[in-house]
């Protein structure tokens, strides 16, 4: 039994909505049926992808075509950071072929009405759903934030879909946008860990991807108190750990707020993790074999304004080493916020490097370090295998004394 079609949804795929629409239906319609999905629903944004790290040659061509057939958003769609910082790339010795193709995505993404946010943290740059909206958003991390801590839903939407949906404001309907697939299955407790960090709950985000995989997890222990960049880091954490796409915290989240997220029922497993198992996880995420570190790179997931007021307070002051750098990663609004409030002053005058709207998971290397610090556990997962560095992980402040004076 196939997915049923409303009236509107036959007119996009008899291609009354222009040919691009026709096209990106039709393949919403295999991808749908093949998951065994019963309908569509509708979605109130999107967030793409359009970075040439990931897309390549095939993903560029596939969003000049759709462009080129007239095919425009029909709901507002973000898009996930760019391989190259769109004003640096040149004087940081990116390759000009490579570069050039991630300017033509840019140009291809303009050309189907995308918001040009070039942001990993959509929801920190205009893009907030509600409690229980359908969306539908690519990056994992982005995915586990608004299904865990806002209670919209959505499935990890890969690239070549997003876009799709995006043309017709259409989903399958399968997975997280279905009631039953959202209750919790295993139970975390987090026990004698005194007061947790932000750090801490990178290292517990990575724990919980390796302990979860893809199932959903309540967690109870958690304080009340926690920040959304402590949650924004435990949920990209589990999400490049494992496949973890929600999570549910009690007494916290919004699906685990007032009601069981367990649904009535028992997990199916239950650990308890204390300060010890944290410190040992902490410390699995410095690779075996570090040298003097050289680079500081945070904002993965991208920095919030409220990170980048705790950085300058920290440079305020201080200057980078000689033969070091730091990297930090964010949306152009919030380095734009930041230079209203005078904090890139600060940076600029430390030598910290503000790289909008970019993330090194998806961009080439241009220079030959290698080792490397952060305070992110997504990208202490992810950089020693992408880019063949050694890498230290410690907090913000951790960075900062090790590459400033």
């Amino acid at each position: 039994m196939g997915i049923k079609l409303t009236q509107a949804e036959e007119d996009m795929l008899r291609g009354k909505n222009g040919e691009a629409c026709k096209v990106a239906m039709g393949v919403l319609l295999r991808l749908g049926n093949a998951l065994g999905a019963q309908e569509f629903v509708r979605v109130s944004s999107v967030q793409c992808m359009a970075h040439y790290g990931s897309l390549h040659d095939a993903g560029l061509e596939w969003l000049e075509k759709l462009g080129d057939m007239g095919g425009r958003c029909c709901v507002p769609a973000t898009q996930d950071p760019a391989s190259i910082p769109f004003e640096d790339w040149e004087e940081m010795g990116f390759d000009k072929v490579y570069a050039d193709k991630q300017q033509r995505l840019a140009a291809a993404a303009k050309k189907l009405g995308e918001v040009l946010t070039w942001s990993c943290t959509p929801y920190a740059v205009g893009q907030v759903p509600r409690f229980g909206q359908n969306i539908a958003w690519a990056e994992s991390s982005a995915v586990s934030y608004a299904n865990s801590v806002i209670g919209a839903r959505t499935n990890r939407t890969p690239a070549g879909m997003a876009v799709c949906v995006a043309l017709t404001g259409r989903v399958p309907k399968e997975r997280m946008y279905l009631d039953e697939n959202r209750a919790a299955a295993v139970k975390v407790n987090i026990r004698d860990a005194g007061e947790l960090t932000e750090l801490d709950y990178n290292t517990i985000g990575i724990m919980l991807g390796k302990f979860a995989g893809t199932r959903i997890v309540a967690f109870d222990g958690i304080p009340e108190s926690v920040s959304n960049e402590g949650l924004k880091y435990l949920g990209a954490a589990a999400a490049s750990s494992g496949g973890v796409a929600l999570y549910h915290v009690l007494g916290v989240t919004p699906e685990a707020f007032r009601e069981d997220p367990f649904r009535g029922q028992k997990p199916a497993e239950e650990v308890t993790w204390t300060r010890r198992d944290i410190q040992t996880a902490q410390d699995a995420l410095t690779t075996q074999n570090p040298g003097e570190v050289e680079l500081a790179v945070v904002g993965c997931p991208h920095y919030s304004i409220g990170e980048l007021i705790k950085l300058a307070d920290l440079a305020r002051g201080r200057k980078i080493k000689k033969g070091k750098e730091f990297w930090v990663y964010t949306p152009f609004e919030t380095r734009n916020l930041a230079e209203r409030m005078g904090l890139a002053d600060v940076f600029r005058e430390s030598g910290v490097r503000i790289l909008a709207s970019n993330c090194l998971v998806i961009s080439p290397f241009p220079r030959k370090y290698k080792t490397l610090m952060t305070d992110s556990a997504k990208f202490a997962s992810y950089l020693p295998s992408e880019h063949h560095v050694e890498l230290v992980y410690g907090s913000m402040a951790d960075c900062v004394n090790t590459v400033m004076n």
